[in-house]
């Protein structure tokens, strides 16, 4: 217990009411007190007196209390001096900007006199501790301990360096790790990931700041050596620095902490070094993020979440910049922002996947969503309908389009960013995955001078990447080319590049109209979404010039079926397609960690039903620091070209099927898009059970030896069934398909139950019936792709989904791909019967 007579509070507040009373609970507890009104009254006081510990008003005029904190820890000789603030501010983002200005404490007004004094003791003797730590550490200068002669020796054999550059990496100093790391093509987080696997310690990729400890350690102390305490979940004490083999630093915090228990934990520098800035006016940093001052100002004063005073968005910039840089350092290409019932959720998507990287509280996620929606110049007020926009950001020196689209859920506002870097440079088409001879044929399509290129895949397969690398292919200088997108993903410098507002009533209909008079010879339309496009686009090609866009459709025959859905006859595309490339993009195996092993038994029954050419040998991932433990790193594009040759034109014209059209593309030798995955199974791109879920199963057997193709069924095929009518249902849900057995059955109707959309193909091989009654969400093959298969393969049986997807989108296509109906979960048992008594005509 300190000794009150002998301690010295100074007080500051710009009321004096105020510092009269908390003068007088504090005389009565003994201590010496003296006060300042206001932070310029504070600094003059200050030259005569040199408290114990401060007490620390917020809303001050001239100067408010975090920038006289700030101040205060500049000089060496307060800079451990406890600043404890007293004020009436009471969120979350107030007590982080306190710990990064270097407060020790944070007491919401009103404050009890035991609540007051307990505090101060304990900061007085948290600063008795402190003493091991006002000495300056040395260990970035002194000789290297033999553990980091050892991560040195073990990072260059897990990087494969060659003998020169081990010789090197074995002679940089323990200060030099992050900054020789580029040499190496290592990212910091990389660096930080291979230190904590040889160290043992956990690994945080990011530090949420509301977890800070206050006071735990001075500020300019964590400034100085990177590090900051936390508490964990699990409620531990946690210092996180940013290198494990700085041994003074590791001394003087058991030295200071030796009767306090801890763990210790790594982040990447960036990442510490974000919790800390300068508040004051002349230290002010410019923001990451382009624009960033002016929007702010806009949040301000538009938000509802957003407090009145001038300095509490610093903590959301925080979080918000943190989130982008994380995101780009880990190559994420869509950051989910998802409100949950007690947290909100950040989860990025990285190779096609996503995975959940941290949480913050639902309050903040609301103010995380609030800065990022000013900055796209969306409406912040409304929070119910779905909004898009974009804005510019810097991160890690480089700029990046992040474009945004919000929705509403039953937990609150989601957002959904896409990051994608503005002058990225194209890459070659092989480099994305094409063979040399598919990549010879696309450029010699490109380089015809009229016809429409087409190129399809689902959504985020890489279809616009693959069109920019084509376009980089084309003689620019020669020909005008012009492109209508919404919004423009990448910038290409010798493209005229047109964007849809809507805002501005440039509408993509509108703008789409004005392009076509403007005389260009190549159109590059960033996507055909309607009849209006669609139709544009095709009399574009039929009139003497190139067209280039892209479609949602999982191969290239289908296409045509999407096409006649939006209104195009078959004599158009017959006479207007040069070509239709069709790609999907699977993660790649990581090329440092992946292992070559012999094929599997089961692998082999994968494959057989598919080739012939069974490999010996196939890849399987393993992980790394490199992949982040995945065992995958980027991804990569299988193809398909069909050309639109006089037999290919030929059938289409003819109205020939799908299912015809692609058999025969097969049988002639076409190099169709499972052919290309195999090939990628025996170059150890891909691991078989990948291609195998992804792109073989989903081509439905297509490709199988046989070439077992199911026919239309016709009426008498019909007629010589038994009367009771036979119902399909395609439901992973155990449950809602016993439900509807039992439903069904209880009708008069014979129902089939599988499991997905695979299942129920191989059963509609053995039999034939009246309905199909599918969900939408399954695992391997969905609803959608299974229509869109029985589309390809003439199977004529009407579908009906059931799904508790509510999004229209969803509901649209699945009718433009051919449904009957659309009902949505939970179902209503007298309006299923109706809806399926009217399909099947009982």
């Amino acid at each position: 217990m300190n000794n009150p007579k002998k301690t010295l509070i100074l007080v500051v507040d710009d009321d004096r009411v105020t510092l009269q009373l908390t003068k007088r609970i504090l005389s009565e507890g003994g201590y010496q007190v003296t006060t300042a009104v206001g932070g310029r009254d504070a600094f003059s006081r200050l030259k005569d007196v040199k408290p114990d510990a401060i007490l620390l008003d917020v809303m001050m005029p001239e100067m408010n209390g975090y920038e006289v904190c700030s101040k205060l820890k500049e000089n060496k000789e307060m800079a451990f001096i406890p600043v404890i603030f007293v004020t009436a501010l009471e969120k979350e983002r107030d007590k982080a900007k306190a710990f990064a200005v270097g407060g020790a404490d944070y007491l919401v007004k009103p404050i009890d006199k035991d609540t007051l004094f307990k505090t101060i003791e304990k900061h007085l003797q948290i600063r008795s501790n402190w003493g091991p730590l006002k000495k300056e550490t040395t260990a970035w200068d002194i000789a290297q301990p033999l553990s980091f002669a050892n991560f040195k020796d073990l990072l260059g054999r897990q990087i494969n360096l060659p003998p020169d550059k081990r010789e090197e990496l074995s002679r940089i100093k323990v200060s030099e790790i992050y900054s020789a790391a580029k040499k190496y093509e290592l990212s910091a987080a990389q660096i930080v990931e291979y230190m904590a696997r040889f160290s043992g310690l956990n690994y945080l990729p990011t530090i949420n700041p509301e977890s800070i400890q206050l006071g735990k350690l001075p500020t300019p102390f964590c400034e100085k050596n990177n590090i900051v305490p936390i508490k964990d979940e699990p409620g531990r004490d946690v210092f996180v620095l940013s290198n494990p083999f700085d041994w003074e630093l590791l001394d003087l915090l058991k030295t200071a902490f030796k009767n306090q228990p801890y763990d210790l934990a790594l982040a990447n520098p960036d990442t510490i070094s974000s919790l800390f800035f300068e508040e004051s006016p002349e230290k002010k940093k410019t923001p990451d993020i382009k624009d960033a001052q002016d929007k702010e100002d806009l949040l301000k004063t538009s938000s509802a979440h957003v407090s009145e005073s001038k300095t509490v968005e610093r903590p959301i910039v925080s979080i918000a910049d943190t989130m982008l840089r994380l995101a780009v350092a880990e190559r994420a290409s869509d950051i989910h922002i998802e409100p949950k019932e007690e947290r909100t959720i950040i989860r990025f998507r990285i190779d096609g996947d996503l995975s959940e990287k941290f949480s913050i509280k639902r309050e903040t996620g609301i103010m995380l969503i609030s800065r990022l929606k000013v900055l796209a110049d969306m409406d912040i007020a409304e929070k119910r309908k779905p909004q898009d926009g974009a804005f510019s950001a810097a991160i890690d020196d480089k700029t990046y389009n992040l474009r945004l689209a919000s929705t509403s859920t039953i937990h609150g506002e989601s957002l959904i960013l896409r990051l994608l870097k503005a002058y990225a440079k194209p890459k070659d088409l092989k480099e994305l995955g094409l063979t040399d001879e598919q990549s010879g044929n696309l450029i010699n399509l490109a380089n015809r001078s009229q016809g429409l290129l087409l190129v399809v895949g689902p959504t985020g397969s890489g279809k616009t990447t693959t069109i920019y690398s084509l376009l980089n292919k084309m003689d620019y200088k020669a020909r005008s080319i012009i492109s209508v997108e919404d919004p423009v993903e990448y910038r290409i410098p010798f493209i005229n590049q047109e964007q849809v507002k809507e805002k501005g009533k440039v509408t993509f209909e509108a703008l789409l109209k004005s392009v076509v008079r403007q005389d260009p010879d190549v159109l590059f339309l960033g996507e055909i979404r309607d009849n209006a496009s669609a139709s544009t686009i095709m009399t574009f090609a039929s009139t003497g010039r190139l067209s280039l866009s892209t479609l949602h459709t999982t191969n290239a025959t289908t296409a045509i079926f999407r096409l006649e859905r939006l209104g195009i006859d078959r004599g158009t595309m017959a006479d207007s397609f040069l070509g239709i490339v069709a790609q999907r993009l699977l993660k790649k195996l990581c090329s440092h960690c992946k292992e070559i092993v012999p094929i599997s038994e089961e692998e082999t029954k994968m494959l057989s039903s598919f080739t012939n050419e069974i490999p010996p040998k196939v890849a399987h991932a393993v992980g790394c620091p490199r992949c982040n433990n995945t065992g995958y790193f980027e991804r990569e594009a299988i193809y398909e070209i069909i050309n639109f040759d006089p037999e290919i034109a030929e059938m289409v014209r003819s109205n020939v099927s799908i299912s015809e059209i692609r058999s025969f593309a097969y049988k002639r030798g076409d190099y169709l898009i499972g052919r290309h995955a195999l090939d990628k199974v025996r170059d150890f791109v891909f691991p078989p059970k990948d291609v195998y879920e992804k792109i073989l199963v989903e081509e439905g057997g297509l490709q199988k030896l046989t070439l077992k193709i199911i026919a239309p069924r016709t009426q008498p095929d019909r007629e010589k069934r038994e009367e009771r009518k036979r119902i399909l249902v395609v439901e992973d849900d155990l449950v809602t398909s016993a439900l509807l057995a039992r439903l069904l059955e209880s009708e008069g109707y014979t129902p089939t139950i599988t499991r997905d959309g695979t299942d129920a193909l191989l059963h509609m091989e053995e039999n034939e019936y009246d309905l199909i009654l599918s969900d939408v969400n399954m695992p391997n093959l969905d609803g959608f792709k299974l229509l869109e298969m029985n589309n390809q393969k003439g199977i004529t049986t009407p579908v009906i989904f059931l799904t508790a997807k509510s999004d229209p989108e969803d509901e649209k296509m699945g009718f433009e791909l051919g449904a009957m109906d659309y009902i949505k979960k939970p179902i209503q048992r007298d309006i299923l019967l109706f809806r399926i008594k009217k399909v099947i005509k009982k």
